[in-house]
């Protein structure tokens, strides 16, 4: 029987966008606690100028829901966080609970973890020794701006903040949930119809929670130092954990540049829309509202389960 290629569905298709990435599996030692004693100056340094560069940038344009989330954490602005100090306040707050890792996780081990609210977080650093380490004989970005590995800035500043909101945190682990069930293949769907679906759960994350943007709402001015003079907010994390992402979005709003595009949230569209990791993003997706957004996915769950 010859197999059908159910992925010429998909647009925007880039090949080999993470290639040279390492993954780990289930079956990999992928749980690496974090040394926290053994962070090096260098490593702080650097912590410090990724956060800093961002901080205000941040505040006059990020969402809501991750503003209110950073006031509560102890994130500091010029040092490692702990992981240990921050995993309680996040479990107390909406049952999820931070696991260090290796590094990037395939699917099957990413949801199973998310399903049981567990994030995975990693403690190496863009332009550290150890992140050039890793990957010594790899052609992969490794710039002040943006990486396609998440490293500890991306995880814990740029996704932890929102795991504080309830709803956030919930819709979150539906992702996870579903995401697993794709794996699991419960359907006894073929093997490229569960390839195919999980491809598109990667690209609704990859434009939602990842690098969404919301509709600007002027009652989020009051959270911030200076007022938002865009029309959107920032919730998508890929985004927030970068500086280049971030300057791009503001140029191309005030039409100093027109790099990307902004784009009205279609979920039947965004599952089929591919992307990539190694460069910023051509287009930004925008939602309404994060309401929107947790309706949407709650009622389309279908769009996952694809049988040809």
């Amino acid at each position: 029987m010859n197999k059908i290629d159910y992925n010429k569905l998909f647009k925007n298709v880039i090949p080999n966008s993470i290639e040279g990435i390492k993954i780990f599996s289930s079956s990999d030692k992928y749980i690496k606690p974090q040394e926290f004693d053994s962070v090096t100056n260098l490593e702080n340094r650097i912590w410090s100028e990724l956060y800093q560069n961002l901080e205000l940038l941040l505040d006059q344009y990020a969402s809501r829901e991750y503003l209110l989330g950073l006031r509560t954490l102890p994130i500091p602005n010029n040092m490692f966080p702990n992981f240990k100090a921050i995993s309680p306040l996040l479990e107390n707050s909406t049952s999820w609970t931070l696991i260090p890792v290796a590094g990037f996780l395939d699917e099957e081990l990413f949801f199973e973890l998310n399903k049981d609210r567990k994030f995975p977080v990693t403690d190496i650093i863009r332009r550290s020794p150890r992140f050039e380490q890793k990957y010594l004989n790899s052609d992969i970005k490794n710039a002040r701006g943006y990486t396609p590995e998440p490293d500890i800035f991306h995880d814990i500043q740029g996704h932890i903040p929102l795991l504080m909101n309830r709803k956030y945190a919930d819709f979150m682990w539906e992702i996870g949930v579903l995401g697993y069930e794709i794996v699991k293949n419960k359907r006894n769907l073929t093997h490229e119809l569960v390839n195919h679906n999980l491809k598109r759960l990667q690209n609704f994350s990859w434009w939602t929670y990842e690098y969404g943007l919301l509709k600007s709402s002027r009652r989020t001015d009051k959270f911030r130092r200076v007022s938002n003079d865009i029309p959107y907010e920032i919730y998508g994390s890929g985004i927030i954990s970068s500086l280049d992402e971030t300057k791009n979005i503001i140029d191309c709003s005030k039409g100093k540049a027109s790099r990307s595009k902004f784009l009205k949230y279609d979920i039947e569209e965004i599952v089929l829309t591919c992307f990539d990791y190694s460069d910023i993003q051509d287009r930004y997706f925008v939602i309404d509202s994060m309401e929107e957004l947790y309706s949407s996915f709650s009622k389309n769950k279908n769009l996952f389960f694809y049988e040809g």
